[in-house]
């Protein structure tokens, strides 16, 4: 069930069970125990997860930590936030 939801990268599933410190010990044991981090499904495995926990992260941020994280960017760095970013995104599909 795990590998299929996580390959299936259905967020919701595991974002939306009743206890996610329960979701990350089964993930972090899962992945101890059934995936090869070397292997194609296994990196895919790891950044699933990666994004799962930003995510959760996301979703449960107070008012005051979103304000602090996603509203404080002075307009004159956004250039350089923007140009920073598509660098990024070039090297990730590189990679890939």
């Amino acid at each position: 069930m795990i590998a299929e939801k996580s390959q299936a990268r259905d967020y919701n599933y595991f974002l939306n069970q009743g206890n996610f410190l329960k979701v990350v010990d089964t993930l972090e044991k899962f992945q101890a125990g059934m995936v090869n981090v070397d292997s194609e499904a296994g990196k895919n495995f790891v950044q699933f997860k990666r994004q799962l926990y930003k995510l959760y992260e996301v979703r449960n941020r107070s008012m005051h930590e979103h304000e602090v994280f996603s509203f404080k960017i002075d307009r004159r760095n956004l250039t350089q936030l923007y140009k920073a970013n598509c660098e990024y995104v070039n090297e990730v599909s590189q990679y890939n």
